[in-house]
């Protein structure tokens, strides 16, 4: 019986790492009394996927995991043993039972929503947002430096391509930033290298992120239109 989770993850549990959330939703589940199925081998492991790990200090209305159980069980029940069990970090928003073979999650997502509070060192008005947000918009590239791969090099990464939507509001020295930004194994944009793009493009230096929040994952058919919102994915 494979079960699609959509979940929150909370205040309570911004600075949990990926690991730790796999961790505790592992130990949620047994503590629930659920029958987690486990994949043959030497050394098995519960059969739990997520959609897109999530980074350490980011909140979350839009997290997606998918579990197998050994048994059927009426998903009612399933939910009831979880809310019991769940720390206060993750909430249950709605669950959902798969039909047939479903592809990986992390191989569906392509895209998600973030909003961003920031401080930045000088006030800047909604016209001036405007203006840096077209300048980004309007370029072929915007470049940050990304550290290669399991060394402590640099490299120069082009994020252009991977940012489909900026809007800000900005009330003095506190700024509130919508974005669009692919993600998934293909490309992957962080929200915090957008602020480095758009610091280039004439935003006041970001003193202080005081808030990153991820709003929506997607998948997109293509670079302009999101299709369909994850829970609903083969279902």
């Amino acid at each position: 019986m494979l079960i699609r989770i959509h979940y929150r993850k909370t205040a309570e549990g911004r600075f949990l790492s990926h690991l730790d959330i796999t961790h505790a939703w592992e130990r949620s589940i047994r503590r629930a009394g659920l029958p987690l199925g486990y994949s043959q081998g030497f050394n098995p492991h519960p059969k739990i996927s997520f959609a897109s790990a999530l980074a350490v200090g980011t909140t979350s209305d839009a997290e997606f995991m998918d579990m197998e159980l050994t048994e059927e069980i009426d998903l009612a029940v399933v939910e009831e043993a979880l809310v019991k069990a769940l720390p206060p970090a993750f909430q249950i928003v709605r669950m959902k039972k798969m039909e047939g073979k479903q592809e990986a999650l992390m191989s569906l997502v392509n895209f998600s929503e973030y909003q961003l509070l920031v401080e930045t060192v000088e006030a800047v008005a909604d016209e001036q947002l405007a203006k840096i947000i077209d300048d980004v918009l309007q370029r072929e590239e915007v470049n940050i430096l990304r550290f290669k791969k399991n060394s402590k090099e640099k490299r120069t990464v082009n994020i252009r391509p991977g940012i489909k939507d900026i809007k800000a509001k900005a009330d003095g020295q506190k700024v509130v930033i919508d974005l669009g930004i692919q993600t998934g194994s293909e490309f992957n944009v962080r929200p915090e290298e957008v602020i480095y793009g758009m610091m280039a493009c004439g935003l006041p230096p970001v003193q202080h992120i005081l808030r990153i929040h991820r709003q929506g994952l997607w998948i997109m058919q293509s670079e302009n239109k999101k299709i369909t919102p994850l829970e609903w994915s083969k279902a």
